[in-house]
């Protein structure tokens, strides 16, 4: 049941993780000529343009946050597991597991409810861009939903190991 539950997710969430990771490294390109154009124009030009500093920030946010599900999807994101890779192979490393998982579904639900109520503040303009900053807002708790959706999917997977993990062990054992 919960190797279904997993496979199901998974279809939904790599494809959002895999276009979203892309999207962020269009970000990153256009960031990234931004800061060469304000170099250009502030010290070869002599002329500094006001707005690159506050797009280059508000475009890393965004990338910030698009590459929150691919992260945590192939457990990229930093991690002290030296306690963990202790258990490795016993079942108690399952359970630490469900344990993580459940925990960055809680950290991700307060997030997403806190970045809601500062989405509803957004209504005030950036300083230099003609843009809202709920524009900005938003993408927090979007993100971090989807992101709850890996880590359900995680989760899942973390249950069916800890539920088979005697099954994997006996296969580990004929294989042998």
């Amino acid at each position: 049941m919960f190797k279904g539950i997993e496979n199901a997710l998974h279809k939904i969430n790599a494809p959002i993780a895999n276009f979203t990771a892309q999207f962020s490294g269009i970000l990153l390109l256009i960031m990234t000529a931004i800061v060469l154009l304000q170099v250009g124009c502030r010290y070869i030009l002599n002329i500094p343009l006001s707005w690159t500093d506050e797009s280059s920030r508000f475009l890393m946010i965004y990338m910030t946050y698009l590459c929150l599900p691919i992260v945590y999807l192939r457990d990229q994101n930093i991690a002290m597991t030296f306690i963990t890779d202790k258990f490795k192979n016993m079942r108690v490393y399952h359970i630490f597991m469900i344990v993580a998982h459940i925990a960055a579904l809680i950290l991700f639900t307060i997030w997403i409810y806190y970045g809601y109520i500062f989405y509803t503040t957004g209504g005030v303009m950036a300083d230099s861009l003609p843009i809202p900053m709920y524009v900005i807002y938003i993408i927090p708790p979007v993100m971090l939903t989807l992101s709850c959706f890996t880590a359900l999917e995680k989760l899942a997977a973390s249950i069916h190991n800890f539920i088979h993990f005697a099954d994997e062990t006996k296969l580990a054992e004929v294989t042998e």
